[in-house]
């Protein structure tokens, strides 16, 4: 699905160890020693003569262990002992909503429709991932078991009734499915309970969420650390002084990003900080004081978290100085009526899904969108709905969606299968901070590690502007 359809909207076996028996000893030890022998008694039957004595030493008496004879030496090492068979560790009812055979999960999707989209089944899109899971044995022996509700895109009240439905009545380990509007904090911050989301996360929703919240993609963080590595690959950040700006409820992310920029040879000329609006010509108004100061610095390059703000501010100043950014949602532009090539803007982005696909080589997205196909999803009607991998719009668009459940409910289970059979909190947090690189389809690199919220670690890729499609194409 491409960024202008959801732009409303925001995707082992565990090594059982037990201490086993002795194992058996080398067939040499195990042999008994010979009898030991002597020479007989002689007896009171004076009728046996007694034996002629003669020059020869007497023969020696045999030793004890004559019959059994040592083996030679050699100089080849003892074959190994083989190793013990491993033990299974019982499985037992370790936390809420884990039980000796079960995981119970949460999961929502996002319905557009109201906007004319036909998605397709999007229960069935999150029910095959699980069933994926479930038939490679599920995690650790554990069946994944999901309570699926399909939510309007717009609005809080209805997640959070089905937050309180999943969590009370379902009593759910986590949740794991897409969420938008940091809704995730019904979850995270009130109940005490892990979200994983198929979608981005704010930092809002982190800094609110007690470390129980995760997500496929990026953090805002993670992609702007990202887009000033693609930028200064193009030879844009070193040597060049830069004016930074960024909304003032995102001030947390300016000192690590301004700490990246100078680590690539930047200088901070200065740093203005935004305040959010929701009336757009107060925000005009804000960003056309700030590029008169950018102005008065002149810097070489500005570097804006509210881009198409900042760039039509620009524009109308006449101002055409370089602008970088990671933001390549087409309707935040056109919205504004900001024309992206009237400026320098250098935008980088993440690959979409429909790429990888193009490509043809990602066996993980292959295998998704075939589980998907061979799950002969049907509509009411009875004809079967299948993975739309063109742009045929008379068919559901929904590639994106099927994958970005994959991402999901693999994340997920990546991370609880690492956490081993004893499932709580607790030790999916640890196994989480000590997961490393993982496969997630969609993905040209992806991990966990400490304090890692986005598992995406995919570079960011060149976008221009194709004023036919009225959107951001691949530069390559």
């Amino acid at each position: 699905m491409s960024k202008r359809l959801l732009g409303v909207l925001v995707a082992l076996s565990l090594i059982f160890t037990a201490c086993g028996g002795d194992s058996d000893s080398d067939s040499s030890d195990d042999t008994p020693a010979a009898p030991a022998t002597s020479a007989p008694e002689p007896d009171d039957d004076e009728s046996a003569p007694a034996p002629e004595p003669d020059d020869e030493e007497p023969a020696p008496e045999p030793e004890a262990d004559e019959s059994a004879p040592a083996p030679e030496p050699d100089d080849e090492e003892p074959a190994p002992e083989p190793e013990p068979e491993a033990t299974p560790v019982p499985l037992t009812a370790s936390f809420r909503g884990v039980t000796e055979t079960e995981i119970r999960i949460g999961m929502t999707s996002l319905d557009a429709e109201m906007f004319g989209f036909d998605q397709g089944d999007l229960a069935s899109k999150w029910q095959v991932a699980v069933d994926a899971v479930n038939a490679a044995g599920g995690i650790n022996g554990r069946m994944l078991v999901p309570y699926i509700d399909v939510l309007n895109v717009i609005g809080t009240v209805e997640a959070d009734a089905t937050c309180v439905k999943f969590v009370e009545d379902k009593m759910v380990f986590a949740f794991v499915g897409w969420l938008r509007e940091d809704n995730e904090l019904c979850y995270t911050e009130r109940n005490n309970t892990i979200a994983v989301n198929g979608n981005d996360v704010t930092p809002e929703a982190i800094n609110r969420s007690n470390g129980l919240l995760f997500a496929t993609e990026a953090t805002k963080l993670g992609i702007q650390l990202n887009l000033i590595a693609a930028a200064a690959a193009d030879g844009l950040i070193d040597g060049k002084r830069v004016h930074f700006s960024i909304l003032a409820s995102e001030d947390s992310l300016t000192d690590p990003l301004i700490e990246s920029l100078e680590a690539h040879g930047a200088t901070i000329t200065s740093v203005s900080r935004v305040t959010a609006v929701d009336d757009v010509q107060a925000a005009e108004a804000n960003h056309d004081v700030i590029v008169q100061r950018i102005a008065d610095e002149d810097p070489d390059l500005v570097y804006s978290l509210e881009p198409a703000l900042m760039s039509g501010a620009m524009i109308r100043a006449g101002i055409d100085i370089p602008q970088i950014t990671s933001e390549s949602d087409e309707d935040l532009y056109l919205n504004l009526g900001v024309d992206p090539t009237a400026i320098q803007l250098h935008v980088y982005a993440p690959e979409q899904i429909k790429t990888y696909w193009d490509r043809g080589d990602d066996p993980l997205i292959i295998e998704c969108v075939d589980n998907y196909n061979n799950a002969q999803i049907t509509d009411e009607d009875g004809n079967v709905e299948q993975v739309n991998v063109t742009e045929d719009p008379s068919q559901p668009i929904n590639l994106s969606l099927v994958v970005r459940a994959c991402q999901t409910v693999w994340l997920f289970a990546a991370i609880a299968t690492a956490a081993g059979p004893n499932l709580t909190n607790e030790t999916f947090l640890e196994a989480a901070a000590n997961l490393g690189s993982i496969d997630l389809p969609g993905m040209s690199a992806a991990s966990m590690s400490e304090g890692k919220i986005g598992a995406d670690d995919s570079p960011l890729v060149k976008v221009i502007w194709d004023p036919e499609k009225e959107e951001f194409v691949s530069a390559g």
